[in-house]
């Protein structure tokens, strides 16, 4: 949500807006680190939920695939 915020400001954010979406990215790869190799109990559900979005995404880059073929 934080990338989604500095990327759409009305302003230019510059090197401020850099380090935001740095360490927005850096804290989701820690949340996500913590939520599979540590968490045994969310594992499941990270899992789960995980595999569902991986589908959409290649979903749609087969769409995108198809629509720049045809």
């Amino acid at each position: 949500m934080w990338v989604v915020l500095v990327s759409e400001a009305p302003f230019r954010a510059g090197a401020v807006g850099m380090v935001l979406t740095a360490c927005a990215i850096a804290a989701g790869v820690v949340r996500l680190h913590r939520a599979i190799a540590v968490n045994h109990r969310y594992r499941f559900t990270t899992w789960r939920w995980g595999r569902v979005l991986a589908g959409l995404l290649l979903f749609g880059w087969l769409l995108k695939l198809a629509a720049s073929l045809g």
